[in-house]
């Protein structure tokens, strides 16, 4: 068994709030990775700024101002650089890094990583090569992508087509603007009754009218108001309802975002047999199989073809659909924290010795 300890400053939460409030990809990741930890025997504490100290599913959470051990057997800082100094005397320092890699070589992060000299494990082949050669850097990279939850995995195919209505799962401001532009401008005008269900992070409560409200970079003024009548914006959702919604999806829409650095809902819809059309931007491309599971188009046009070959196409469809299924699956949280204990517990890893200047 060994000591494993996380630390996370991205926002308040512990174990509970995954199953009582909507979290982010990284806040969700740390508690699945920590709980299939201390299912496999390890000793896990989860540092977050939460008020208080909770034990849930086996896994410790201590508030980041409270009182740290002054050693463990793997330390994990979750993307910062400023939280490696949490554990004075860790075994193994690593930095699990959450978000796009280049963040790692601003100026104020660039004398702490070659100073502490972290580990890194990304969870995209897009991040390993990102990697800035500025950086102390370990050869081979460890590649370990996010778990996909087991409620979502090896599910059957749909005895039926779904409805004409795409879904956006992601937050608004990542192209929601771009991709409202070509729903209406070249997918409605071809399938006037298609629906386009928005939901996200910062989507907003129903009493609420985000056209008047939500800034135009997100929400363009311009559309035609049949165009906006076929766009349904959704208020914060349960993780359950989202995952329905998404498993009753035609397909998932996405134009992506540089700040992608893994794409967890395109990986949660490639699951579930959702086709997804998507741009290649960033970490996208990796989600999608193209041309299998999906389409990946940079032609905004082609972006729209493709899009509307899955609404009027049920044999495409239906193929795309079970292609998904058959070979999307992505791995288990149980399969992730094997790839953790034997990347990180190794004998063989030397971190005084293994680094290299790229």
């Amino acid at each position: 068994m060994a000591f494993f300890i996380f630390a996370d400053d991205t926002r308040p939460y512990d174990g509970r709030d995954l199953e009582t409030r909507p979290l982010g990809g990284t806040e969700s990741s740390v508690i699945r990775l920590s709980r299939a930890l201390a299912r496999r025997g390890h000793q896990v504490c989860v540092y977050t700024p939460c008020k208080a100290a909770v034990e849930h599913e086996g896994v410790r959470y201590e508030p980041l101002s409270g009182a740290r051990p002054q050693t463990c057997d793997v330390y994990l800082a979750v993307q910062h650089p400023r939280l490696f100094g949490l554990v004075r005397r860790p075994k193994r320092l690593v930095v699990w890094v959450t978000w796009p890699s280049n963040q790692l070589k601003h100026y104020k992060k660039l004398p702490l990583m070659w100073w502490h000299r972290p580990i890194p494990v990304f969870m995209s082949l897009h991040q390993a090569r990102m990697y800035s050669p500025a950086l102390p850097r370990r050869n081979p990279h460890i590649v370990i992508p996010l778990g996909l939850p087991d409620d979502i995995r090896g599910l059957p195919p749909l005895p039926s087509p779904p409805k004409p209505e795409v879904i956006f799962a992601s937050n608004p401001v990542r192209n929601l603007c771009g991709l409202i532009r070509i729903w209406a401008e070249r997918i409605l005008p071809k399938r006037p009754d298609a629906v386009m269900n928005v939901y996200g992070i910062h989507a907003i409560g129903a009493e609420r009218d985000p056209w008047q409200t939500w800034p135009e970079t997100i929400l363009p003024r311009d559309i035609p108001a049949e165009a906006r009548a076929s766009i349904r914006i959704h208020p914060t959702q349960s993780r359950a309802a989202l995952m329905a919604a998404v498993r009753r999806s035609r397909a998932m829409l996405y134009l992506g975002h540089k700040a992608e650095a893994f794409c967890l809902s395109l990986a949660e819809a490639q699951a579930m047999g959702v086709p997804c059309v998507i741009a290649p931007v960033a970490v996208l491309p990796e989600r999608v199989i193209d041309g299998v599971t999906g389409f990946v188009r940079a032609d905004p046009q082609e972006f729209a073809e493709s899009a509307l070959s899955l609404l009027n196409d049920d044999a495409l469809w239906r193929t795309q659909h079970e292609a998904a299924l058959n070979l999307q699956q992505g791995l288990s949280w149980a399969e992730v924290a094997a790839r953790f204990e034997t990347a990180l517990l190794s004998d063989r890893i030397d971190t005084n010795r293994s680094w290299t200047a790229a």
